[in-house]
């Protein structure tokens, strides 16, 4: 058996110190928050401190935290390389990994005159059961009242669907498809929770049909209503799963959280706009547009190190618990770029420490 180049052995232990590196990091992480945060004190684990410091980084930490090229290239670098690892080997992490349940999401969709003759309205929100770790659920209204052919009619349908059975199920689908796009895993996971919503809605107004005394003709009225409302929820899940480069300018003014169901972390499509410019450069911008697509990239650099902080925690369990292969190449590249940036963070948690110390 042909014996291995030496300056391939010490390339590989050369890339298994970064595993051994990221260690001392973490240590290091978690001592400065300790200090930083003493009243996350948990014997339990460092949970508590991660989450101390996440909320500080919503705050104030994110000023802090100049997210650099050097910074950025790691996180993508990381974002890429796991992003693959967690598709081929941990399917069942993958959406918890690199996706979110918006839990802040609500939308309303209101048509009323202003005679208020006659009324729509749809509402959809999301929320969680506290019962359960991971369980959520869309529950949503169509209310309407109105006058058809001199006969008022009046109703108020509510539905609801848990969408968790999707997004537990959506690991057998990347066993199946390994190498789906961003695009294409978000457009079908939408897809699936867009149709169960519709199919919850229409199951709700079969009851209402069947249970009222309206008339044929009001029937017909509120079955025009009732694929009004569809149409709408329809047309959140696109606009959820449309590009931010691709936005008219008044989808750009509306809040995410009337349309973002499932979010993407840190921004939609983070790995193709690695390569491709997240503003268009197609065609010519307004000013508010330009100031959007500012916001956006700054979003993105926060986002980035938050998503990073949660990640990276999964990280350091999968090696503590001996899941990962440390002379694996893919997982060194991983740990190489995740200690990259877990230093830059301990090195701004000494300095505050410092600083405070001096004050």
């Amino acid at each position: 058996m042909p014996e291995s180049p030496k300056y391939k052995n010490w390339k590989v232990v050369t890339e298994a110190d970064f595993v051994s590196l990221f260690i001392k990091t973490w240590f290091a992480y978690i001592s400065t928050l300790r200090v930083m945060f003493p009243e996350a004190q948990n014997r339990r684990g460092d949970g508590k401190y991660i989450n101390a410091y996440k909320s500080y980084y919503k705050k104030d930490g994110r000023k802090q935290v100049i997210v650099d090229d050097k910074i950025m290239h790691s996180i993508e670098t990381l974002y890429r390389e796991g992003r693959k690892i967690i598709m081929s080997q941990y399917p069942e992490y993958y959406f918890w990994d690199f996706y979110h349940v918006n839990e802040d999401f609500e939308y309303t969709f209101k048509d009323i005159p202003p005679d208020k003759s006659e009324c729509l309205i749809v509402g959809l929100k999301m929320n969680r059961n506290r019962g359960t770790k991971w369980s959520f659920i869309i529950s949503g209204f169509v209310r309407f009242w109105g006058t058809h052919y001199k006969v008022d009619y009046k109703g108020n349908v509510q539905f609801q669907y848990n969408i968790s059975e999707i997004l537990n199920s959506s690991a057998d689908y990347i066993k199946e498809n390994p190498s789906i796009s961003e695009q294409d895993y978000l457009s079908w996971i939408l897809q699936k929770i867009s149709e169960e919503v519709t199919h919850s809605l229409v199951q709700s107004f079969k009851s209402y049909y069947e249970q009222s005394n309206d008339g044929t003709r009001q029937k017909t009225k509120i079955g025009e209503l009732e694929k009004k409302a569809i149409w709408m929820i329809w047309s959140v899940f696109n606009l959820n799963g449309k590009d931010d480069s691709n936005k008219s300018k008044e989808e750009m003014e509306r809040s995410r959280n009337t349309y973002e169901i499932i979010q993407q972390l840190p921004i939609s499509y983070f790995q193709y706009h690695m390569d491709v410019d997240i503003q268009p450069q197609d065609r010519v911008l307004s000013s508010s547009e330009e100031e959007w697509f500012k916001k956006l990239y700054e979003k993105r650099n926060q986002n980035s190190i938050f998503w990073f902080l949660s990640f990276v925690y999964r990280l350091r369990n999968a090696l503590f618990h001996e899941i990962i292969d440390p002379l694996n190449e893919e997982w060194q590249i991983v740990f190489k770029n995740a200690y990259l940036v877990l230093k830059e963070i301990v090195d701004l948690n000494i300095q505050i420490i410092d600083e405070k110390k001096k004050s």
